[in-house]
């Protein structure tokens, strides 16, 4: 429950607003206990249960956090205790449960008019010389006391903290304790940042304290702007950033303890995501006297004159590093420019590093595609058993043929049965398709079978496997089942290119088997971000990246494919450079969605199948060209259909059933 998580923040509450002894007690924020100046000389104020109850042995009183806050704070109302709570340490109030901690909060009421504080600051001023506070407990000079407007109210025995000109808020505290009060919020609203506006008055860094007190410290000492966010909660100044992002750089200068730390850390995480410069302030700590080593008041107090030089130091620092941060910015803009990228625009076209086309081997589509793959990712889709792996494998054979290396991630398949289809293929090409001869993948790796081959079969295996050695060299195999994602693929390219000097073409068998970047994420973002990773290796190495999709089970019977049959389709479709689908010869057309079904499982049935691929999207050519290729699949070997572009006449002339066989 939130609520017990706040009430184990009371020593954490504690260290904010009082001190603790040796003997682990504390003062009393309450009656004084402990500070020599309440009813005790030692600490009375005592936590137990966990560190989730309070006692104090000198004046009697007790409870727990929301007690000692509603005390403290002058806040009456159950509700408004736990609402500040869970601001002070960022965490939400539950809205639901049965115990009475967690009642849901009435309905807001509308803010009362916030009162008229000036006239009591006002007074509070002309009596600061009442009290020697702020001179004696603090080390301010009676110019910064005037500076910054301090005051002393005599009748409650508290010095008074003015925020702004306006004296339209102010904070007190005991003069006999540590406590900070403010006023009730329904007279004078949520505490402001003290200070806000030195973060829009000038480009200075800007120290970041918890106290006002802190900041009136670092701004005595130089000419450094700071503000107060009123504890180690930061709420309020990430919001007053999201409204209007500051002027000036930011130094977090929260006190020197745990909590001060792990605050500045968790303020410095918000900041990063919101573009914002800060460093976190590092003094010296050893050039102050022991026990005033906490805050920036502390520091004041204890040396001076070293507080003043670190503070310089800090400021200088982080001045220094933002002009170099704005420079370097200033230059990569600059580099962005048409005039600063041409000349590496015309070293891409004329230069010793120039690309050029990397063919696909298959001569048809070489020319739809301009000559073949350019850098960019090429998806290729096509319904389950159509041939996309044994086409993307041929292609990749080709490839390494034509001496271009081939990185292939296989997802499903081993490397041995990758290697098995490509000399299958080799046999069927050599014995001049002679079905009685050539092997299929069962032919090639049944040893059993070798005992019945004549010498002409094993002599055909023995050519079709020095045919695929002669290549084989430049094709990489990468065996994955869900462990190879796009952060893999990529660090294996990049150890590639730096290891042989070469420049490969990357296949990836397939898309939506990718290792999943988050385990938690749907299976939409997993793809989203795959393509866009897949397309940041093709841009960032300048090379070809071709990847297998598998389609919609809804686009079966719809025909002809289309863009929204793939998978995911908006990444793909606006990610890819080129997208292309393979599917059965004559598809679409009249046929219905039963009819085209049918169509697809009648083409699987036969030894030879009659396919097309079709572009789909094109970023730099043309789309819509068709390409007739035959494939044989039990040899695994896809060729140009020779009668396609007949056939497709026949078909446009009257023939209302395209003829995709024969």
């Amino acid at each position: 429950m939130q609520n017990d998580i706040l009430k184990a923040k009371l020593p954490e509450y504690l260290s904010r607003i009082t001190e603790r002894e040796r003997s682990g007690l504390y003062h009393c924020p309450l009656c004084g206990s402990g500070t020599h100046r309440g009813r005790n000389s030692d600490g009375a104020f005592s936590v137990y249960e966990n560190g989730t109850r309070w006692h104090c042995f000198a004046c009697g009183e007790s409870g727990d956090l929301f007690t000692l806050i509603g005390r403290v704070e002058h806040i009456d109302s159950f509700p408004q205790q736990l609402r500040f709570a869970s601001e002070l340490f960022g965490i939400p109030v539950e809205q639901n449960s049965g115990s009475a901690a967690s009642k849901p909060h009435p309905a807001p009421r509308k803010p009362a008019p916030h009162s008229d504080f000036h006239a009591y600051i006002t007074q509070c001023i002309a009596d600061v010389g009442k009290t020697d506070y702020w001179t004696k407990e603090r080390g301010f000079s009676p110019e910064t006391v005037s500076r910054f407007e301090l005051g002393y109210d005599p009748n409650k025995n508290v010095v008074v903290i003015p925020y702004g000109t306006s004296h339209s808020y102010y904070l007190t505290r005991s003069v006999i304790g540590k406590s900070f009060r403010k006023p009730k919020s329904s007279l004078a609203g949520v505490e402001p940042i003290y200070h806000s506006a030195a973060l829009y008055q000038s480009e200075k860094p800007c120290f970041v304290c918890e106290s006002p007190i802190d900041a009136i410290s670092v701004m005595s000492v130089g000419d450094c702007p700071a503000i107060a966010v009123g504890g180690t909660g930061a709420r309020k100044l990430l919001a007053a950033i999201d409204e209007k992002p500051p002027h000036c750089p930011l130094i977090l200068c929260f006190d020197a303890d745990e909590p001060g730390r792990k605050a500045a850390a968790d303020l410095g995480a918000e900041l990063l995501k919101r573009a914002v410069s800060f460093s976190v302030a590092e003094f010296d700590l050893s050039v102050f006297p022991e026990g005033m080593r906490k805050d920036p008041n502390d520091f004041f107090r204890g040396n001076r004159q070293a507080f003043t030089e670190q503070i310089a130091r800090i400021s200088e620092a982080l001045l220094r590093s933002t002009v170099a941060v704005q420079n370097e910015q200033r230059s990569s803009n600059e580099s962005c420019t048409g005039a600063c990228r041409l000349a590496g625009f015309l070293d891409s076209i004329h230069g010793a590093d120039a690309k050029e086309a990397v063919p696909t081997g298959f001569a048809d589509l070489d020319e739809q595609l301009d000559g073949g793959l350019f850098a960019g990712l090429y998806i290729l889709g096509a319904v389950s058993s159509l041939g996309k792996t044994t086409f993307l494998l041929q292609a990749a054979d080709q490839i390494a043929a034509s001496g271009t290396d081939v990185l292939y991630f296989s997802m499903e398949m081993s490397a041995d049965e990758l290697i098995a289809k490509s000399i299958s293929r080799q046999t069927y090409l050599l014995c001049n398709q002679n079905t009685k001869l050539a092997k299929t993948v069962r032919g090639i790796t049944t040893k059993s079978r070798y005992m019945k081959y004549s010498q002409e079969e094993l002599k055909l295996i023995d050519t079709a496997v020095l045919a695929y050695q002669k290549y084989a060299g430049k094709l990489y195999y990468y065996e994955g089942i869900g462990d190879i994602g796009a952060a893999e693929i990529r660090r294996k390219t990049e150890e590639h290119i730096h290891l042989t000097g070469r420049t490969p073409v990357v296949m990836i068998d397939y898309l939506q088997i990718l290792a999943p970047y988050d385990l938690r994420a749907s299976d939409k973002q997993n793809t989203d971000k795959a393509i866009l990773e897949l397309k940041r290796l093709s841009r960032d190495f300048r090379l070809p990246v071709v990847a297998i999709s598998s389609l919609n089970r809804d686009s079966y019977g719809a025909g002809e494919i289309e863009m929204r049959a793939f998978k995911e389709s908006g990444a793909i479709e606006y990610g890819s450079d080129v997208l292309i689908g393979l599917q059965v010869q004559g598809a679409g057309g009249k046929l219905t969605p039963q009819d085209n079904l049918k169509k697809i499982e009648e083409c699987k049935e036969h030894a030879i199948r009659n396919v097309e691929l079709k572009i789909l999207k094109n970023r730099n050519g043309q789309t819509g060209g068709k390409i007739g290729l035959r494939y044989y699949s039990l040899f695994n070997c896809f060729e140009l259909d020779e009668k396609y572009e007949a056939r497709r006449i026949l078909d446009g002339i009257g023939n209302d059933e395209f003829v995709p066989y024969g």
